[in-house]
């Protein structure tokens, strides 16, 4: 496995030492930075970047949108993907001297190497920054912003710098690959539809091979580490919403005539004010059921596909048809 490869090469050993150094801080400190960098670090969860995004989506600007939420599934992807390729243990796994953050603990299961906040946090807050680079203060602060979210998963103890730097590079990469990517296929609106079939056929080999590989299977006192069948589980609700979301915003690029702008402002904060409360209802439900109750592969990878189809596909659509039906009338 990778982490026996790097400790082999001596590359864990001070990297522990540097979460053991920011551990002492905490407890030097009494915990004085705890809550800042433990609401620092939701920011890269799923819930707020993907809020942010369809506000970007659905009122400000399309192009925007669909190079955000392409961008946040590909460095979404990759860093889980890798997740379960290198099944890298988790700091405290490594060396029992490590004490995450209790609270911090509840959304770090699983495979450590890289780390999915960061990758979330890059390719989102990181995209935007790409997008706005011609404003250099608020390219900063969203830059920023990354840093901190980065630097989060090694304060509360549950990412290796190894960790959280492999995901930065994972998310820039995707920045401008993403670009690159539909600025070709604008040239031929077919070629979203190519991408598209390219991503499905991606994803089910993905399926099959994190479905099918063996993974280590390392118990103290009889109880696994890391529990690949949840790590399997977790894996097929993360690529049933890449798959939702990306045929969502490509089939809309290449079918579907909505401009974010359409309509009054009271009209878009109207638009973006009742897709936060569907959204918020929706991950409501979601969390509970599918990260921590479902564990059937097929309804779950449907149901996850639905709700970030209907984010980037069939929202858009209804107020496409709405605004057409009031300027008709």
């Amino acid at each position: 496995m990778i982490h026996e490869m790097l400790m082999a090469k001596g590359l864990i050993a001070p990297q522990i030492d540097f979460l053991l150094f920011l551990q002492n801080i905490r407890i030097q400190t009494g915990g004085v930075f705890d809550n800042f960098f433990l609401e620092i670090t939701t920011l890269g969860e799923l819930l707020f970047p993907t809020l942010f995004m369809c506000l970007i989506y659905w009122c400000v600007d399309f192009r925007a949108g669909i190079y955000l939420f392409t961008l946040n599934s590909f460095g979404l992807y990759f860093a889980k993907l890798f997740k379960m390729v290198g099944c890298v243990y988790r700091p405290w796994i490594l060396d029992n001297k490590v004490k995450p953050i209790e609270s911090a603990l509840q959304a770090s299961g699983g495979y450590s190497f890289p780390s999915g906040h960061t990758a979330m946090a890059a390719a989102s807050w990181g995209g935007m920054a790409y997008l706005v680079r011609k404003n250099k203060v608020l390219c900063s602060i969203l830059i920023i912003l990354v840093l901190l979210i980065a630097f989060s998963r090694n304060y509360v103890g549950v990412h290796t710098p190894q960790d959280v730097i492999v995901s930065l590079f994972i998310g820039l990469i995707c920045i401008f690959a993403v670009d690159k990517l539909l600025n070709w296929c604008e040239k031929d609106k077919n070629r979203y539809l190519y991408v598209m079939a390219i991503i499905d056929l991606v994803a089910l080999i993905t399926l099959y091979y994190v479905i099918t590989k063996s993974y280590p299977q390392d118990f103290v006192n009889g109880k696994v580490l890391v529990d690949p069948t949840h790590a399997i589980y977790i894996m097929v609700v993360y690529m049933g919403w890449i798959v939702g979301i990306t045929n969502g915003v490509l089939l809309c690029a290449k079918f579907l005539r909505f401009d974010p702008k359409q309509g009054s402002i009271y009209s878009r904060v109207i638009r973006g004010f009742i897709g936060m409360v569907i959204m918020l209802i929706l991950f409501k439900i979601m969390y509970p059921i599918f990260f921590h109750g479902i564990h059937d592969y097929k309804i779950t990878f449907v149901s996850l596909f639905t709700v970030g189809f209907f984010i980037t596909a069939g929202y858009p659509f209804l107020f496409s048809k709405l605004h057409f039906l009031l300027k008709k009338q």
